[in-house]
């Protein structure tokens, strides 16, 4: 079905919008110090380190390796000169660079090094890697995937925690206090042959990131001067993308369509929202095409409670049947929600039945997947459904096990303490929520990834955030630090709508890239968009309900939805969009006097829908007695 509707009147005025936009954005950024800096402060450097190497000259740098065809040489760098590795190769080369003196790294806890590669040859493996006065050598490795580091020909800035490395040999443990080499190693995969290439090196540098400054609050006004059009040619653009059988075409370029199980989820979070029912009748074109995506997905649900992952959207044929934990949660929360929106009693209990099979995977020490972000989505899709106790055993996990405790960020999972976006951003939502309250965790860690995982587009003129690496803009990932409350949220969310396409999508990148680092591309897609709708509309995740009495008296306010009786338990979780009635009880002797904050109904009952947090007031004042008239006539003669 397509649902698009655009008019004249919303492309010129959102046209006249990012015309404004560009005459602000018209440069960006680098990760580290460079001759790019915008005076936008979005777009301005992440972090400027201590120089660990000199690349202004060839002097301490020498090569090791096999064949004679390979040198270094001097070349424009980044910021200033660069050395330039050039190879034709079998087997390995190094540039190696020895210190006049040993130098002292041990108050270091972050390495950072710039790269560019020459576009071409065959994908290498790479790796940087120190070495002590006592010859042991420690690293990291970066191996090629479809591509290799040696193949992108754009400068990238790699951040690199000091414990994300390993020993490869020497010894059992490295003194970083006596630090005399370091190497860029350049290997040619097994069984590839011979292979020539390029690569520049360039700003190595070193910082203990445990001093950033880290903000303070959570960004949440950015959304304000938005104009409506934006979120609405969203959403038209999704409309757009459904097919007969339900579904939703996922990347709308892709030579064959397919339908992932994760932006099936996104896309029923954004219909939810915007969807229409009376007494569970859909009654407008979100809710139709919502009610349109449960009803295949109902029909697709296994009877161990999973789904599958990837369809033919045209056919409705499975394609994958992987049992990814995260996509899989996702759909619950989805589903979840549009439960609580729509009253349909299917759906809740097709959730719940999901949700079992997920929390069968929790294990004793509350990990249900090696991937911090796998482990956050079943927490949200366990407090989605309520099931409390399946969610405080991997809250304990979270907190505990993958948190850093010196740089003050989530690791991208056990054992890995690699930088990913969504570890931040998708955990600062749980360390908001009531039963984590942890919200200073969230801050760090998103300022942490704001300084290291910030870059620009390929062509300078766009700034944001990468999922890893960083490459270039990820813009779901970007949206996500938005609607997560990021510093400087109003700025990436103005570059995010500068790339907004005329039918309401947003690419997933502003340029196309596939490296060892992750994927990106320029296609429009369901979660691009999606997410660009929630930076601006806000969370998709749980909503919290704070009661708060006030007044001379006293009483108790409960929910009609099990969670508040307040009493003892004053703040309770619901999922988007459940309608929650609370009344106000006051004990013997006092009276309600009214309801504030998020409730304007008179009398003692009062109504709301939990499309976001929202806080009470309830009123509870002393009995007033009154006299009779003829009492008061009488003591007044």
């Amino acid at each position: 079905m397509n649902n698009s509707i655009h008019s004249d009147l919303t492309h010129t005025s959102v046209r006249i919008y990012l015309t404004v936009l560009l005459y602000f954005f018209s440069v960006c950024c680098s990760l580290f110090t460079s001759n790019r800096v915008l005076a936008n402060p979005a777009c301005a450097p992440g972090w400027q380190g201590n120089v660990l190497a000199d690349t202004e000259s060839l002097q301490n740098w020498t090569l090791e390796g096999e064949g004679s065809s390979r040198d270094l040489q001097l070349v424009a760098g980044q910021s200033g000169q660069a050395v330039q590795l050039n190879w034709n190769i079998r087997d390995y080369v190094q540039a190696k660079y020895t210190f006049p003196q040993p130098v002292d790294l041990s108050g270091a806890d972050l390495f950072g090094v710039s790269l560019h590669g020459d576009g071409g040859g065959t994908a290498t493996n790479m790796a940087i890697m120190f070495a002590d006065v006592n010859n042991v050598f420690y690293g990291y490795d970066i191996i090629q995937g479809s591509s290799g580091i040696n193949q992108i020909n754009r400068w990238i800035n790699l951040p690199l925690p000091k414990k994300a490395g390993k020993v490869f040999w020497g010894g059992l443990v490295i003194d970083w206090s006596r630090i005399n080499r370091v190497f860029v190693v350049v290997k040619q995969p097994a069984g590839t042959g011979g292979a020539a290439g390029q690569l520049r090196i360039d700003q190595l540098q070193y910082d203990t990131a445990a001093n950033w400054p880290r903000q303070t609050s959570f960004d949440t006004t950015h959304a304000a001067s938005v104009p409506p059009q934006v979120t609405q040619n969203a959403v038209n653009y999704l409309l757009s993308e459904q097919q007969s059988t339900g579904l939703f075409i996922s990347w709308k370029e892709e030579a064959t369509p397919l339908a992932h199980l994760y932006d099936q989820a996104l896309v029923l979070l954004v219909l939810t929202r915007e969807g229409i029912w009376q007494q569970g009748s859909p009654i407008n074109n979100a809710a139709r095409a919502a009610q349109s995506l449960v009803a295949f997905m109902g029909r697709q649900q296994q009877s161990d409670g999973h789904w599958p992952n990837t369809w033919n959207p045209l056919t409705g044929a499975v394609t994958s049947n992987d049992t990814w934990v995260g996509d899989q949660a996702w759909w619950v929360m989805a589903l979840s929600s549009y439960a609580a929106r729509s009253g349909d009693i299917a759906a809740k209990t097709s959730a719940q039945k999901g949700a079992a099979w997920l929390a069968a995977k929790i294990d004793t020490s509350g990990k249900v997947h090696p991937s911090t972000e796998g482990n956050v989505d079943v927490w949200w899709a366990m407090i989605a459904t309520k099931r409390f106790a399946d969610a405080d055993r991997i809250q304990g996990y979270l907190l505990n096990t993958v948190w850093d405790t010196n740089l003050h960020y989530w690791w991208q999972g056990f054992y890995d303490p690699n930088i990913a976006l969504d570890a931040a951003t998708w955990l600062s939502a749980f360390s908001r929520h009531s039963r984590v309250n942890q919200p200073q965790m969230g801050l760090s860690a998103l300022s942490f990834v704001r300084r290291t995982l910030v870059t620009g587009s390929d062509d300078d003129k766009l700034c944001g955030l990468d999922g890893t690496g960083p490459v270039s803009i990820w813009n779901e990932g970007t949206a996500q630090y938005v609607a997560a409350g990021g510093a400087d949220g109003k700025a990436f969310l103005d570059n995010l709508i500068l790339q907004q396409k005329q039918d309401g999508s947003m690419p997933g990148s502003p340029d196309n890239w596939a490296t060892p680092l992750g994927w990106l591309t320029p296609w429009s897609g369901l979660a691009p968009t999606s997410w660009l709708y929630f930076a601006v509309k806000g969370w998709p995740f749980i909503n919290t309900l704070n009661v708060v009495k006030t007044g001379s008296g006293t009483g108790r306010v409960i929910s009609d939805v099990d969670g508040i009786d307040c009493g003892a338990t004053c703040s309770a979780n619901f999922a988007n969009w459940t309608p929650v009635k609370l009344t106000a009880i006051p004990i013997s002797g006092y009276q309600f006097s009214g309801w504030g904050g998020g409730c304007s109904d008179s009398g003692n009952s009062c109504t709301l829908t939990m499309d976001a947090a929202k806080t009470v007031t309830a009123n509870f004042e002393v009995f007033k007695k009154h006299r009779p008239i003829w009492k008061r006539a009488l003591l007044m003669q």
